[in-house]
């Protein structure tokens, strides 16, 4: 190994020129094989190429040649946050720590970590922690202002991203951590604005493009009201997300049974369609104003490819739930097959917006495919119910002549009965599927930051 190498290696790397700098780097490797830095520096670029298997072992090869090399735990906890295991991510970076306590980035690192993990007051300390060895650095004083914000402490994150602005006014990171403040703030003006420099300065920032789509969308009064419930939430652990959640439907099942049992049968309806509304407009928000991001000029290019494949799915299902509403008003009110399949596809078309939207929760994993699979079983579920509803009816109708008017009265209520009781335990099915799921998951991504 040649000390020109490793200089050049080090400069690629800090451009983030990744396919020279791995190319150095594997020349350098070929000259000293046990040189553990820069194994760890190799596992931190193929993280940054999205060859994770082998950033993860060439990351570990680092610490197995030197057990105290702080920079190769530094790398496995980069290599697990682009594998998104947040878990071992933390752990990596707590020995990163221990090893080497006075390195900033690596209490930097570790605020990353828990932010993306929700966790505003660990992110909070091990920012404190940074800026206590480093008060001008300014990925801890990004990192510190985004957890006050999520604390909603606003003034005290605006003073940081403040300094850390002044610090470094070129920054993308600042004014992208700038940008949030604002938007928690309500200020969505300034927020666009903020989110537009910093992807200026870095047009591949995943945290400013999803900001710019947020404060795009907050311009509408309706979205803002639901993003500041979206925030209020983000203040609590998922756990107290459900408990709350829970806690509201609680209370509106309450409610409405109370009024029933008084006699307000009218006031008990309103609380109820009430409380599918909130669902409805809490699950279904996102995808449906990222719709109409579509044709904003500036919007139909921020969003992500998986984000407006989305927005099209659920706006078709909304076009089938709106036809099924439309036509149970036009037709005739008989006891049908029509009547009594347009009657309930338009509540079970209704609610199945809500898995639909749940969704675009997921990108990949288990997950994904599990909400995918509750998707298509509800769906042919409906479909089979249809199918059994109309041979029902057949199945009467061709017995007609031999049945008097009140057989054939119960045989039709039968099918009544049927396609009520089986399109309630599918919306049932669909409203339980969809809200479990957005209870757990539900939680804002984390921010990406520079590594060194």
């Amino acid at each position: 190994m040649t000390e020109a190498a490793w200089q050049r290696a080090i400069l690629l790397y800090r451009q983030q020129r990744w396919d020279l700098a791995e190319r150095e780097l594997r020349s350098v490797l070929a000259g000293n094989p046990e040189f553990a830095p820069a194994y760890a520096m190799l596992g931190i670029v193929l993280s940054n190429t999205d060859n994770l298997d082998e950033a993860l072992a060439q990351a570990r090869q680092s610490v197995t040649i030197d057990p105290e090399n702080d920079f190769g735990y530094y790398a496995i906890a980069i290599v697990y946050v682009a594998r998104n295991d947040l878990k071992a991510a933390a752990s990596a970076a707590q020995s990163a720590i221990e090893i080497d306590p006075e390195d900033v980035q690596h209490h930097g690192l570790l605020a990353q970590i828990r932010f993306a993990q929700n966790r505003w007051d660990d992110t909070l300390k091990s920012a404190d922690a940074g800026l206590a060895l480093e008060p001008e650095d300014t990925d801890c004083l990004n990192l510190r202002s985004l957890a006050l914000t999520k604390l909603g402490r606003k003034d005290e994150a605006t003073a940081s991203v403040q300094a850390s602005l002044a610090q470094d006014p070129d920054n993308p990171y600042t004014h992208q951590a700038l940008g949030y403040a604002k938007l928690h703030q309500g200020d969505a003006k300034q927020a666009l604005t903020h989110f537009q420099e910093a992807l200026r300065r870095d047009p591949t920032l995943d945290g400013a493009r999803a900001g710019l789509v947020e404060a795009l969308k907050a311009r509408n009064p309706i979205y803002r009201m639901v993003l500041g419930w979206f925030l209020w939430l983000e203040r609590f652990e998922p756990q107290r997300r459900v408990q709350i959640m829970v806690g509201l439907w609680l209370a509106a099942q309450i409610g409405r049974s109370a009024l029933a049992e008084a006699g307000y049968d009218n006031a008990a309806q309103v609380v109820s369609y009430s409380w599918l509304g909130f669902v409805l407009l809490t699950a279904c928000a996102v995808p449906i104003f990222n719709l109409l991001l579509l044709v904003h000029p500036v919007g139909r290019h921020a969003l992500e490819r998986t984000a407006r494949n989305h927005a099209l799915l659920l706006g078709t299902c909304l076009l089938v739930t709106i036809g099924f509403f439309i036509g149970y008003a036009l037709i005739d009110q008989v006891v049908s097959a029509t009547d009594l399949m347009m009657r309930e596809s338009r509540w079970f078309w209704l609610i199945y917006l809500m898995p639909i939207a749940g969704l675009g929760l997921f990108h990949n994993g288990w997950a994904q495919r599990a909400m995918q699979a509750i998707c298509a079983g509800l769906l042919l579920c409906w479909a089979w119910w249809v199918w059994d509803l109309y041979a029902l009816l057949g199945e009467v109708l061709a017995r007609r002549p031999t049945l008097d008017p009140s057989a054939q009265a119960a045989q039709l209520e039968r099918i009544r009965t049927t396609a009520e009781s089986l399109g309630s335990f599918l919306s049932s099915l669909v409203l339980a599927a969809a809200l479990s799921t957005w209870f757990v998951v539900l939680a804002p991504k984390g921010h990406r930051n520079r590594h060194r």
